[in-house]
């Protein structure tokens, strides 16, 4: 494994000034958009108003998504157990959703917590890059889904067609260029000497030195080459379930507000929901609050669900898949924690030979 090159600290004036964006977005979203479609007094009657049955739904929706969400690291890590895949995905959703473009310390996160649970380092940084891409792959690729489905369902695409055929495109561009990466070390080195003129060109328009890839390149097809190839399946199945668990918790709370399957139907819902999800691609505010609930609410109002109900489902969605899993990614840190004080004590207990 290569030894990364040394970055430097992101400056803090720069973390300042995107904590205060992302502020202000989520702000302007929640105190002003919001309540310029319908007001939350009505939004939270409808929720009050829900069968008690509902609640019991949603509350096992939520719960399956905790649940499913660590498959995806034992997926791509054969042997490793449902705990340790547990702490690594939950504590790395917390900090990637709470920390501003806290993506990258997530990676560090992850990468950490798997090697205090004997993951090799090789391993660690090969499998939390993979399932990174595969996450990206669906989050784009789900969109163009989207519009096929609502295509074969002879529904209007006028609005997402647009963001479909980009979504598209990435990632057939970036399975190609994965694919590339894999084949050997000289495909990933003639790959990076192609792209580093369009990085360079990137990094310029906002002054910065492009770094080069091609090093990087060649280290991930060196040290994730083989997992991909032989995991890509499970990679594939999990990450999917992983990601369409939180359309099933605003599945359920649109049909508990009585406006699923009319007057939006299945397909609309999960286009709703995949344009929205798009936002999380660039992270604008952390978790994509704001930004992601005003898409999801324009969405699935332009599919005739009334104004104040489609707040109340952003709202819904928001309690009931976003925050319990912040709240478990805080009792994994705590889980972590206990688990390293227990290795070291029995380290320190054992008779030094």
């Amino acid at each position: 494994m290569s030894t990364p090159t040394p970055q430097k600290p992101k400056s803090r004036t720069r973390t300042i000034i995107t904590a205060i964006i992302g502020l202000v977005i989520m702000v302007a979203v929640f105190a002003f958009l919001f309540p310029s479609f319908g007001s939350y007094a009505t939004a939270f009657q409808s929720i009050l108003a829900m069968p008690w049955y509902w609640a019991l739904i949603l509350l096992a929706a939520g719960l399956l998504n905790i649940v499913i969400y660590p498959l995806t690291a034992m997926a791509v890590i054969p042997g490793l157990g449902y705990r340790a895949a547990f702490v690594d995905r939950q504590a790395g959703f917390l900090v990637s959703n709470v920390i501003p473009g806290g993506g990258a310390i997530a990676v560090g996160t992850q990468y950490a917590i798997l090697s205090r649970y004997g993951v090799p380092p090789t391993k660690s940084a090969a499998a939390v890059s993979a399932d990174a891409i595969w996450t990206y792959l669906m989050v784009l690729g789900t969109p163009a889904l989207a519009v096929i489905l609502l295509v074969m369902e002879g529904r209007s695409t006028a609005g997402f067609l647009t963001a479909a055929i980009v979504g598209a495109i990435i990632v057939v561009a970036s399975v190609i260029g994965i694919w590339l990466m894999l084949r050997s070390t000289e495909s990933a080195q003639n790959l990076g000497r192609r792209l580093q003129p369009l990085v360079t060109w990137a990094y310029r328009l906002i002054r910065k030195q492009a770094p080069d890839i091609t090093p990087t390149l060649v280290s991930f097809s060196t040290e994730a080459g083989d997992l991909m190839k032989s995991r890509w399946l499970p990679l594939t199945i999990t990450n999917a379930a992983a990601q369409i668990t939180p359309f099933f918790v605003l599945i359920a709370a649109l049909a508990a507000l009585e406006v699923f399957p009319h007057p939006i139907t299945p397909i609309e819902a999960f286009a709703a929901f995949s344009l929205a999800l798009l936002l999380t691609s660039f992270p604008i505010t952390p978790g994509g609050l704001g930004t992601v609930d005003a898409a999801l609410v324009l969405l699935l109002t332009g599919f005739g669900i009334p104004n104040s109900t489609a707040v109340a489902a952003d709202l819904i969605w928001r309690l009931v898949w976003f925050l319990p899993q912040i709240l478990v990614g805080l009792g994994a840190f705590g889980l972590y924690s206990f688990d390293a004080r227990r290795q070291r004590r029995r380290e320190s207990s054992e008779p030094q030979g």
